[in-house]
Formats: structure tokens, C-alpha cells, sequence
């Protein structure tokens, strides 16, 4: 039975949080050099984002890339993670893993995190530790082989399992979906699918246009109820939380805080989730702002929760939920 055509009980607030630093951009030298100022704050906005999520008693997944688990790594006859066959890509020519300095905590913090992990995992309200792959490739380009892949996870569920974590679910680098039957076979749960916009099938350029209109005007965000297929649960994002960097900063705060609560009031309507996203770093182009943005969704969330009318899982716990309700046989109508 598909879980879409299950009734929840009522709407779902799921946060994730896609936890990269220069991993995000490993295969963007120049990118990866722009954006160093933010991820060198990211830590920072890591521990604020943990104290709002204890202050407001949220669970959120936190996809880490699986890089951040190492305390150090270093080249094998030279090469670098030589346990990871190489897939080709015509975008990019270079190793895989040549931006990687291959050294250590203390001498490339930015490649590493596992202070960042123990932070996560001392939180004193429950955090679901997620995977966004090991070295943020992308797994639905057509020129990813199997083999790549399946190394990849292979160090994650390794590297996790060193802190006796056990990893279900998993957040596909640039929300590329790929591999899902693989996904499966590593023990994944569930995954954030690509959110369903209205302008996604557009020409990139007119894409572009459509994403600063969709924001300026806050159009309510797609809910969803999370679909059940090749053994996992795809939950949807429904919203990524825009940093206020480049055209972005133009966009007001308040439209963004508008725009969450759109959401957060449509799942409740429809007894649906309303999937929240965001790169931590994301916060550091403008902190006090961002923070105060997110400050008051999560005062939205707790109030509508406080009245019944909302919960707030992570999406393990959605997974939870969705067997429950498997188990249990409870179905209906498919919503809309």
C-alpha cells in the first residue's frame, strides 16, 4: 500500500538540514573559494541552530556528509580515497577529490567534522543524523556509475557506525535522486525528494525568473504525504529556507517567514507535511537576520503544536509513523 493513500493525523513539520561545509562545493574550485567565508561560520550557526531546536523542542534530520565523520584521512600510493572507484563527468575534469587536502581536523577544519557531530549528538532534544553521501557526488547524473555509488555509502554506514549511529535516512547531493534501489540495499529508509515546484518544468532560464516571482510573491509551498516506493519513503521538500546572499538579499525577511507559514498552515488543512530545508552555512549570509527569520517559523510551529493542531517529526520518525499507520491499515482519501 502506498502511504499516499494514508491519512495522517495531522499536518507534519519536518526540518532538514544539509550538513556539507567545502563538500558542497568540491567540484566548484571557484565556488568552493566564494563561499569560504560562510562556511567558516558555519560551525557558529551550527551551535545557534541547536540551541533554537532545544529552545523550541524540535527534532530535525541533520544529512551530513560523510567526509565530516573523519578525524583525518590521508593518500593511499598517492591517491586519495583510493576505496571509491571514479566516475567521469564532462562538467568536470578534474579527480574527484582533488580539491581535498587529505589531512586533518586541525589543519583543514572545513573538510572535516566531527566535533560538529558530537555537538549534534549531545543535543538534549532527540536529532535524527542523516546521510548526504560520503563526498557529495551526485548521484542521479547519468555518468555516476553503480560502483561509485555504492562506495560511497559503504564509508558513510562505516564511518557512522563508529559512533553507533545507524544512518536510515538520506538527503541526495543537489537533490539529484539516483540510485534509489541502492539506497535501499545500505539500509536507507527514507530520502527528501526534489521539492514538486510549479515552475520546474521550464526552461532554465525562465526557471530562474520563476523562483524570484514565486518568492517575492510567497506563493504557498507544495505538502506532501510521503510516498512509499522501492523500499523507502520519499519526503518531499516543500521549501528551502533562501540565504540572503547575491539576488536573494534582495528578497525581503519577512516574505520568507510568510512563505513558511503558508506552508506550515497548508499541511495542517490538508493533514500533510511541510518539509523545511536549508544548509546551515546558508544562515552565515546574514546571521542575525536568518536567525531571527527561523526563530519566528519555529514560534509558528510551537504554537500551532501547543494547540494539537501540528507535530513536528524528523524524517525517521516520519518513517516511524508512515509503518504505524502501514501496520495498522489505516487508509482514506488520497488528499490534495
Amino acid at each position: 500500500m502506498s502511504i499516499k493513500e494514508t491519512i495522517l493525523p495531522k499536518g507534519i513539520f519536518v526540518l532538514s538540514l544539509d550538513v556539507e561545509l567545502c563538500w558542497g562545493t568540491v567540484d566548484k574550485p571557484d565556488k568552493l573559494k566564494k563561499n569560504k567565508i560562510y562556511y567558516e561560520e558555519a560551525r557558529d550557526c551550527i551551535d545557534k541552530l541547536i540551541m533554537l531546536l532545544e529552545k523550541y523542542n524540535i527534532s530535525a534530520t541533520w544529512a551530513i556528509v560523510g567526509h565530516l565523520f573523519l578525524q583525518e584521512c590521508r593518500p593511499v600510493n598517492g591517491q586519495k580515497h583510493s576505496n571509491i572507484p571514479r566516475s567521469t563527468y564532462s562538467w568536470y575534469s578534474k579527480d574527484w577529490f582533488e580539491e581535498s587536502p587529505c589531512t586533518n581536523y586541525k589543519k583543514d577544519p572545513l573538510w572535516y567534522g566531527q566535533d560538529i557531530i558530537q555537538k549534534i549528538i549531545k543535543c538534549r532534544v532527540y536529532q535524527d543524523i542523516g546521510c548526504h553521501s560520503f563526498a557529495h557526488i551526485p548521484y542521479g547524473d547519468k555518468n555516476t556509475k553503480r560502483d561509485t555509488v555504492r562506495a560511497d555509502l559503504s564509508n558513510c554506514i562505516c564511518e557512522a557506525e563508529k559512533y553507533d549511529l545507524k544512518l536510515r535516512s538520506f538527503v541526495f547531493p543537489r537533490n539529484d535522486v539516483g540510485y534509489i534501489d541502492e539506497l535501499n540495499s545500505f539500509g536507507f529508509k527514507a530520502y527528501r525528494g526534489a521539492e514538486p515546484s510549479w515552475y520546474k518544468a521550464f526552461p532554465p532560464k525562465i526557471r530562474k525568473a520563476c523562483h524570484v516571482i514565486d518568492q517575492l510573491l510567497a506563493i504557498s509551498p507544495p505538502v506532501s504525504i510521503p510516498e512509499y516506493k522501492q523500499g523507502l519513503y520519499n519526503i518531499p521538500a516543500s521549501m528551502f529556507y533562501l540565504p540572503m546572499n547575491g539576488f536573494r538579499s534582495l528578497i525581503p525577511l519577512r516574505f520568507r517567514i510568510y512563505k513558511a507559514r503558508k506552508g506550515i498552515k497548508k499541511a495542517i488543512r490538508h493533514k500533510k507535511v511541510f518539509h523545511l530545508w536549508f544548509h546551515p552555512f546558508n544562515i552565515a549570509t546574514n546571521q542575525e537576520k536568518l536567525l531571527y527569520g527561523l526563530e519566528e517559523i519555529f514560534k509558528e510551529v510551537q504554537s500551532k503544536r501547543e494547540n494539537g493542531m501540528l507535530e513536528t517529526k524528523s524524517m525517521n520518525e516520519i518513517v516511524d509513523l508512515s509503518n504505524l499507520y502501514q501496520r495498522n491499515g489505516v487508509s482514506g482519501n488520497k488528499g490534495y
